[in-house]
């Protein structure tokens, strides 16, 4: 455990302290870099904390006075959240409270309405499996457990919903002529992202792409991927238009022979094959 990682893992235990003396929690937790144990001196601390009913809005303010809080920001309340933001010992703190009854429903949908999972379900699913619990270990462990059972159903589903790709490579000379060098780039990245997608689905890996990071220990835990996949897909902003597309085409063949070798019943079209090229019409 590295020193930033230690901090933050000090300051998450002085809060839920704080908390503990002031709310009937039934869980608290630390997600992101700081359970992960790769924080740096960038890190924020996210801290959630599990109660059976919300606490009225004043309490949290009480929490942050008790350890030093500093120019906390609240955050929308909802019927299952509350939530507020401050510094503390010059580190950007959220403390989340949410209750017991909305973990439970999120783990029952991931058992009974897997392809409703969504990328932000999924991420706050992954952000519990990573988490460190700091109190009501017990309760944590059997939620953690529930969201590792990754639903086969769901892995159709995020296959399905990510298999999407411009056909850079057919259109590469239109798109030459017209000047869309920011269009270009854009769906470059909505490809390799959406590549990614697929391959997290296939590995069983929930996945999202907001705020995404460590790409590299990400495709690290698939053992389903095409070779060198983070140096190639890293590659494709760094080569010329037409190789970056030819490249593209080559990872997105590659991806589905692995998913159709796994999923044999899955449909992945492709309107325009890797390969294939639009020629220009003549008068």
């Amino acid at each position: 455990m590295n020193a930033a990682t230690e901090h933050l893992r000090r300051l998450a235990a002085r809060i839920a302290d704080a908390a503990l003396e002031r709310v009937p929690l039934r869980s608290a937790m630390v997600v992101g870099s700081a359970a992960r144990g790769d924080a740096d001196f960038h890190s924020d601390l996210d801290l959630l904390l599990y109660v059976d009913e919300l606490p009225v809005d004043e309490v949290l303010a009480r929490i942050r006075h008790a350890v030093g809080g500093t120019n906390p920001t609240s955050r929308e309340p909802t019927e299952h959240f509350r939530g507020e933001e401050f510094d503390l010992e010059g580190v950007r703190t959220e403390v989340s409270v949410f209750t017991t009854a909305r973990v439970e429903l999120r783990l029952r949908q991931l058992r009974e309405q897997p392809n409703e999972i969504d990328a932000t379900l999924q991420k706050i699913l992954l952000g519990m499996i990573e988490g460190l619990p700091l109190y009501g270990h017990e309760l944590i462990e059997r939620w953690q457990e529930c969201a590792r059972r990754y639903p086969e159903d769901l892995r159709r589903a995020t296959v399905e919903r990510h298999w999407n790709f411009s056909p850079l490579w057919y259109h590469g000379e239109a798109l030459a002529a017209r000047d869309a060098e920011l269009w270009r780039i854009d769906m470059l990245l909505e490809a390799a992202f959406n590549v990614l997608g697929v391959l997290a689905g296939l590995n069983r890996l929930y996945y999202s792409r907001f705020e995404l990071k460590r790409m590299r220990e990400l495709i690290a835990k698939m053992e389903l991927a095409p070779p060198r996949l983070a140096d190639r897909l890293e590659s494709l902003f760094r080569l010329d238009a037409d190789l970056a597309a030819a490249e593209l085409g080559r990872l997105v063949d590659e991806t589905r022979a692995l998913v159709f070798a796994e999923l044999h019943e899955l449909e992945l079209p492709l309107q325009f094959p890797p390969g294939t090229r639009k020629t220009p019409w003549t008068i």
